[in-house]
């Protein structure tokens, strides 16, 4: 049987989100920053240095220290370069579609949307959380097995190890052989300093103690669901002081300001969907929940916001911060519900 090209890497989600957000984060910085300044020349004269080779210079960063280093620290570093690099890169899209290197191109944005979302769909479909095959977990695995050999490996990356080993073939001699040495392997104290160590230790018994609330869960749902009304209603307020530019819209004289509030529209429309159906799936599972939250807050982070900061510029800056905050939030959340025994909630 011929062996597959490929083999899942099951840190590919978090690995590719890092790569997005650190995308939208550093194109939305530089547009922030070019704004504030003027949008000065970065050189003399007639020579003038495009901050697309700074994003080529991230990128190549982001290939060397990939290609040059082992470790899942080495691919979460080369996401967040590469994503940086993406970026900065990206942002000058208007430079190379226009005859007269036109950065202001106002379709650009609408072309770099288009980007963003085919690249959303194709990370999502790269990292689907499908079965893996007996191999890919055992390669896993053994990726996970560095801490071992660096010796720092802590209880917790031991437990992961073996979760990934008893879904692998366990008639397999690889298997069995990786499962009797991550038996003898000591562990040690989480790695990280005294008083870090203490306050993720409180947060975590007060994300326990948070869920044996009894109202917890609709606060959550209620919650998200504010966060996309807010956004439904300041898109529908934008559309009714501009009803009639809006009627010639739809009417095919399309204007690039009310393009942008009918692509907010709809982004937030899709982002309410989402936070509904994670307001609805509480009931059942926090898991499952909070990726249907994350997936509105990715939405929100580089697609609404997009369309918000090309429309009031660097007022749109806090509420990208504040979906920023919001997803660490829920990858914390997500870890605690994937990576421990679920808690029991008072009904």
């Amino acid at each position: 049987m011929k062996s597959p090209v490929f083999y899942r890497n099951i840190d590919a989600r978090d690995n590719l989100e890092l790569f997005l957000v650190s995308a939208v984060t550093s194109l939305l910085g530089v547009r922030f920053y070019l704004y504030l300044t003027g949008y000065p020349q970065v050189g003399s004269g007639s020579l003038h240095i495009a901050h697309v080779l700074f994003g080529g210079l991230f990128m190549l960063a982001a290939l060397v220290v990939d290609l040059s280093f082992l470790g899942r620290r080495t691919e979460r570093l080369a996401a967040l370069l590469g994503g940086i690099g993406f970026g900065v890169f990206i942002d000058e899209l208007g430079k190379f579609v226009t005859s007269d290197n036109n950065y202001f191109f106002r379709p650009t944005i609408g072309i770099i949307y288009a980007i963003f979302i085919s690249l959303y769909l194709l990370f999502n479909f790269l990292s689907k959380t499908t079965k893996l095959s007996s191999v890919e977990y055992q390669l896993n695995a053994m990726m996970q097995l560095e801490e071992a050999v660096r010796g720092d490996m802590d209880h917790r990356e031991k437990r992961n190890i073996k979760m990934l080993l008893d879904k692998a073939d366990q008639s397999s001699i690889i298997t069995q052989e990786l499962q009797s040495l991550v038996e003898r392997l000591d562990t040690v104290p989480a790695p990280l300093p005294r008083l870090i160590r203490k306050f993720i230790t409180r947060l975590d018994h007060g994300y326990v103690r948070f869920w044996r609330r009894r109202n917890s869960s609709q606060f959550i749902g209620l919650l998200f669901i504010t966060e996309a009304a807010i956004f439904l209603l300041l898109v529908l307020g934008s559309i009714i002081n501009n009803f009639d530019t809006v009627q010639e819209f739809f009417k095919g004289n399309n204007n690039y300001g009310q393009e942008l509030i009918i692509g907010q529209l709809i982004s937030s429309v899709v982002v309410a969907g989402y936070a509904i159906m994670g307001a609805i799936k509480l009931r059942w599972s926090r898991a499952e929940a909070f990726e249907q939250f994350r997936r509105a807050t990715l939405i929100n982070l580089f697609l609404t916001q997009f369309f918000i900061f090309s429309r009031i510029q660097f007022e749109a800056i806090p509420g990208f911060a504040l979906n920023l905050v919001l997803l660490l939030a829920l990858r914390y959340a997500l870890h605690q519900e994937l990576h421990h025994r679920p808690v029991v909630v008072r009904s």
